[in-house]
């Protein structure tokens, strides 16, 4: 890979990319795709705004560009519409056929029904290592009240391919001009962050939170200090996983057409140099698809009114009786009518099913509740426990600044992710799995880095055991002064401290709240105010597991360690 100068290793995870509008975010992640495209790597790129099909043509508009599928809009090769999304998926996900899906100028219903079936098919289709584009992501993992069904749909699968789309295979890059109107679990899910100019606190702020999360945020004060004043083109990137940055890169101009700037009023249909591509397997795979597209065309429907009425006045002497077009137009309105009939109600008939899903579940809920509180009525009530407060947060890296007096321990461990492993150890002396250890020490345990680090210590005899590890004797005098966990109710404020404001703080409290009584999955999701069926509960379940202060499956109870003492 050479056009970008961002290292490898980031374009195998997750790319985040924010900036406000005219900042060069779409310039940076169109540089980022040739990349991608130069080294044969496949690319689906879903464009919102309709203005990607430069991609086709080279910087002159007069040679061939990549040969790319472009589906739907106005440079189309294959026509697209709203019941097209599992078909594309299909073909996006089974092989290399780098593509531009062009939703710009679609209704926002549209593009929503699209992107479930798109998004969810995707995911379970997907074979190998493949790239996903999503400009203006916070068109499909919108922050904020959800009140339509189909959106919270929408929501759910953009979350769960940024949450769980890497171990499958997917890598995304995503921009967004609003960075405060993503959803904070998709922003949490970028390992890379490219932070151009933006201006709005509200913007600055989101991208702070990205910051607050890494091991190091201290690092990060000077790129918000700057983000106001960026030139364009110009952005941060910072990849803690990989050890990159936080750097301040000019990204270079991209090598094909701008379509992203404004067209001259003449300009229309293909430019000269025009990438072309073999449709014949795309389009037998979407050929219902066209054809329902082609039935819907006003242009070709218009012709084919034509050529009827051209039909009708060659045949039978050229006359057609007054009677005969009344009778014709009167059955052509009733015809008319009963498919507006069936297509309105039918638009919304999943809607209706769905409501009423949501209201029978509501009368269950009120009708238990009323139950249990008569039964309550002559039954003195306790006085309610008090919450825990969570402790400040206090990483690692914090522990280390407590302990600077203490002994310094081995040269050869520093500051690094080998000191926050060791940490882990220590204050687990009972041992911890590879993933429990990853997490406790914030580093992924299937990067390259962690196995570095973990094949050093166990060179130098501070590490032993396979299935779970656990700090030597030799280990804890090269790891010098570090604080131990607390016990008990402060090991719990402990925890919430680490965990923030995140939805797994908000289960853990509600778990704690119920000691020593467990929870369903249903019951701990209504009371933390998340849904029990979405790939994001699953994530925070999975983390509380991983860190051992949850136990159970269908009945869930916060770990009794935190109680002890």
């Amino acid at each position: 890979m050479t056009k970008t100068i961002i290292p490898e290793a980031a374009l195998q995870q997750h790319v985040l990319v924010l900036g406000k509008t005219r900042s060069g975010k779409s310039s940076t992640m169109r540089g980022l795709v040739e990349n991608l495209l130069d080294a044969g790597e496949p690319v689906a790129v879903v464009d919102p705004k309709g203005d990607w099909w430069g991609l086709k043509s080279s910087a002159d508009g007069k040679s061939a560009g990549y040969p790319v599928v472009i589906f739907g809009g106005s440079h189309a090769d294959v026509p697209l519409n709203a019941h097209a999304g599992a078909h594309v998926a299909e073909l996006v996900a089974t092989g290399n056929r780098p593509c531009i899906i062009d939703l710009g100028g679609w209704m926002v219903s549209d593009r929503t029904r699209f992107f479930i079936d798109f998004a969810s098919t995707l995911f379970r289709t997907l074979r190998g290592r493949r790239w996903l584009v999503l400009d203006e992501v916070h068109n499909f993992v919108p922050q904020g009240k959800i009140l339509d069904p189909d959106a919270g749909k929408m929501l759910h699968w953009g979350n769960r391919l940024a949450s769980e789309g890497l171990g499958k295979g997917l890598r995304l890059i995503a921009a967004s001009q609003r960075p405060q109107k993503v959803h904070k679990d998709f922003v949490t899910s970028a390992e890379t962050l490219i932070a151009m100019r933006v201006i709005h606190p509200l913007d600055r702020n989101a991208i702070k939170e990205w910051i607050d999360g890494c091991p190091d945020a201290e690092r990060g004060k000077e790129v918000l200090a700057t983000l106001a004043s960026m030139p364009r083109g110009e952005g941060w990137v910072w990849s803690p996983e990989i050890g990159f940055g936080p750097k301040r890169v000019a990204f270079p101009k991209f090598s094909t057409y701008d379509s992203f700037k404004e067209q001259p009023a003449e300009a229309h249909g293909k430019l000269k140099g025009w990438a072309e591509v073999d449709l014949a397997e795309v389009t037998e795979k979407l050929a219902s698809v066209v054809k329902e597209a082609e039935a819907n065309d006003p242009k070709l429907l218009r012709a084919e009114i034509a050529r009827l009425k051209t039909q009708a006045a060659r045949s039978a002497g050229n006359e057609i009786s007054a009677d005969a077009l009344a009778r014709e137009r009167a059955s052509a309105e009733q015809r008319g009518y009963a498919r507006g009939q069936v297509e309105a109600y039918g638009e919304h008939a999943e809607h209706m099913k769905t409501a009423l899903q949501y209201l029978k579940g509501a009368v269950q809920v009120i009708t238990h509740c009323l139950s249990a509180s008569a039964k309550l009525v002559d039954i003195p009530l306790a006085p309610p426990a008090p919450r825990v407060q969570p402790a400040p947060r206090a990483s690692a890296t914090s522990a280390e600044h407590h302990h600077a007096r203490a002994p310094a321990g081995d040269p050869q461990i520093g500051n690094s992710g080998l000191r926050r492993m060791l940490i882990a150890l220590a204050q687990r002396p009972q041992g911890l799995n590879r993933r429990q250890l990853g997490v406790r020490a914030t580093l992924s345990s299937r990067s390259g880095t962690f196995d570095t680090y973990l094949s050093k210590a166990r060179t130098n005899g501070w590490i032993e055991g396979t299935g779970d590890l656990r700090i030597t004797e030799a280990g804890l005098k090269a790891l010098g002064g570090y604080t131990p966990l607390p016990a008990g109710r402060e090991l719990l404020a402990h925890w919430l401290g680490e965990l923030g404001s995140s939805g797994a703080a908000r289960m853990l409290q509600v778990l704690a709240d119920a000691y020593p009584k467990a929870l369903s999955r249903e019951d701990l999701g209504a009371a933390a105010n998340l849904s029990d069926r979405s790939g994001t509960f699953d994530t925070y379940l999975s983390r509380l597991r991983t860190l051992e202060l949850i136990t159970g499956r269908g009945e869930i109870r916060a770990s009794e360690e935190l109680f002890d003492g």
